[in-house]
């Protein structure tokens, strides 16, 4: 019963798509362009998230059981005549001129106009997928006025569902892996959706490929579907979530709709892509009900009254405490955790036999090994880069925000300049005066080092276990060593569910997340789409990577990423003074009190 509504997704698609044709005819600027951007990295600094997003398959017509979540108009047989397309490569003109140059794109052409945007730099090209006027002429005309009002809004969205970053020609479209493409609108688009009618048409900032159907993301879709059905009396649960986590989703799709009754509306978003949209699409009634998302993106969203309270009641009990320590905030749980990541130490078997428990070892050794052979390095690491230097510095009793009574961190007890945090900084500046820690250490050249021999230890994260591995390097995994302090501490960065203050049913987003993923399958699943150590602790035992296992014991005294607001003005005083160290222009004491000072100074908005 509940797929039966899916067919209103055709009707959306012919609303949306008359909205673009009014925009469009309504814009006067030929010139406009569009930007390309999302969130990766890969190593990140202060976030470790290394996420890929992918997308749904589409439905193409109203079926009484339709399999998909994504269709597009029909093309009109205008759209799919190929010999109205003239369109020929000319790399001397950018993708918006040389569309204006031929009347077949002038709709496309004022809409990019009407919804200002821009498109790709000449050095940073992209791939544009362009409907032709007869594709927009295929939509029925409606709802001019509520697109007019905002054309920066869901137009500039669906024109960027359009737009890919990096030039591909047609033969790497049609031989991508898993047949979506990543886009600018943070929504994967499925390439078994489109007709290409046109293909490689070179410009000079990129390659236009033509379609004869104006595609539509899945969350303006779904909105949309959403509304119709509560209006006629139905039920509906939105999630957002990445690739990696949306194959465990479906294992219980059709049970849930089944049992309660509920339309439950799967839409797979770019994990970097998730936060940004949210707060937009979440107070204007557009957005999730559920969403996945980082621990430390906590203090945005709850600023914001973004994301609700979650009650697991007694079953908080079984997911790991530091997991659920992560995702509370101001005393209050604001998501079910999925998994957990932090760094640990690696070693070189062949150099370093067994894991050195102290800081002052680690230098011993690096010093024996480099006394031997001056191309020989024991513990290298990046320039800057706090992130990765946090557990050094937790080692030698060293921190960044003291905690309160609730233990909570306190943005007012700032540790940068403590005795301990300098004691670090000084055991790193040792590590640099006496030649053992190469200058200017960049990430990729760190990890090389270790993968070739000629670096012994590196702290790293599980984002590079398959290419240590795949190196052929002998390695194990160990705890943080100590210092004045037993063992450091990592960060621990956890992933998990959270609820929108604006979810039309949080009880029933509750119960899915409760009944129907908080499951020994479920989490399960959850952690063969993504490889890391998993907060549910059923599922955590039942692992058995033994590199997954040695993460979790390197974190199991981790300290959660701090979301508080004031972490954002920690980062750049912080690494610049290990940067100073790095390079060493300055002393550990001197840089690490003055970082103390800039963060302090910044907190109080000074």
């Amino acid at each position: 019963m509940m797929k039966n509504t899916k067919w209103y997704l055709l009707v959306v698609v012919l609303l949306f798509g008359a909205l673009m044709l009014a925009a469009c005819g309504g814009g006067t600027t030929e010139t406009t362009e569009e930007p390309v951007a999302t969130e990766a990295a890969a190593e990140p600094t202060a976030e470790p998230v290394v996420e890929e997003p992918t997308a749904e398959p589409v439905a193409e017509e109203p079926t009484a059981e339709p399999v998909a979540e994504e269709p597009t108009a029909e093309p009109t047989a205008e759209a799919e005549a190929p010999a109205e397309v003239a369109l020929a490569s000319d790399t001397t003109k950018t993708m918006t001129e040389l569309l204006a140059g031929d009347p077949n794109f002038s709709t496309l052409v004022e809409a990019f106009g009407a919804s200002e945007l821009t498109e790709p730099a000449a050095d940073s090209p992209g791939t544009l997928f362009a409907p032709t006027n007869a594709a927009f002429e295929a939509l029925d005309p409606a709802m001019l006025e509520e697109l007019m009002a905002d054309p920066t809004g869901d137009l500039a969205r669906i024109l960027q569902y359009h737009m890919v970053s990096g030039a591909m020609m047609a033969a790497d479209v049609t031989a991508d892996e898993d047949a979506m493409l990543d886009t600018a609108a943070g929504e994967p688009l499925d390439l078994s959706a489109l007709n290409l009618v046109a293909t490689d048409i070179e410009t000079a900032n990129g390659v236009i490929h033509v379609i004869d159907a104006v595609q539509v993301p899945p969350t303006i879709l779904n909105a949309a579907v959403a509304e119709e059905v509560i209006a006629a009396g139905g039920s509906v649960i939105r999630i957002w979530a990445d690739n990696l986590r949306m194959p465990a989703l479906r294992e219980v799709e059709t049970a849930f709709e089944d049992e309660y009754g509920v339309e439950l509306l799967l839409e797979q978003v770019g994990f970097g892509d998730i936060r940004r949209l949210i707060s937009t699409a979440g107070p204007a009634g557009e957005g999730p009900d559920i969403i996945i998302g980082a621990h430390d993106w906590l203090g945005e969203l709850t600023a914001g009254g973004l994301i609700a309270p979650v009650d697991l009641g007694e079953r908080a009990s079984e997911f790991a405490p530091a997991a659920i320590q992560a995702f509370t905030y101001a005393g209050e749980l604001y998501g079910m955790p999925v998994n957990t990541e932090n760094v640990a130490l690696f070693i070189n078997t062949d150099l370093v036999p067994e894991c050195p428990t102290t800081w002052t070892e680690v230098h011993d050794i690096s010093a024996e090994l480099h006394a031997a052979d001056a191309e020989q390095y024991g513990f290298v690491r990046m320039e800057g880069d706090p992130y990765h230097f946090y557990p050094i510095q937790t080692a030698f009793g060293g921190y960044i925000f003291g905690r309160d009574e609730a233990g909570s961190y306190d943005p007012t007890d700032v540790g940068v300049g403590d005795p301990g945090s300098i004691a670090a900084a000084q055991w790193y500046e040792t590590m640099v005066t006496e030649g053992l820690q190469p200058p200017a250490m960049d990430w990729d050249t760190m990890h090389l080092w270790f993968e070739s021999g000629q670096a012994a230890m590196l702290v790293t994260g599980p984002w590079v276990t398959d290419r240590i591995v795949e190196s052929g390097v002998p390695f194990q995994i160990c705890n943080i060593p100590g210092e004045t302090e037993e063992a450091g501490r990592p960060f621990l960065g956890a992933h998990g569910f959270m609820i929108s203050a604006f979810a039309k049913d949080p009880l029933l987003a509750q119960i899915f997340l409760t009944e129907f993923v908080a499951t020994p399958e479920v989490m399960m699943a959850m952690y063969e789409g993504n490889p890391r150590p998993p907060a549910f602790l059923e599922t955590l035992e039942a692992v058995e990577d033994e590199y997954i296992t040695a993460f979790g014991a390197a974190g199991a005294n981790a300290d959660p990423m701090p979301a508080i607001p004031e972490m954002a003005s920690v980062w750049d005083a912080w690494g610049n003074a290990v940067v100073i160290i790095s390079q060493g222009a300055d002393t550990a004491e001197n840089a690490f009190t003055n970082a103390q000072q800039q963060i302090i100074t910044a907190i109080s908005g000074g």
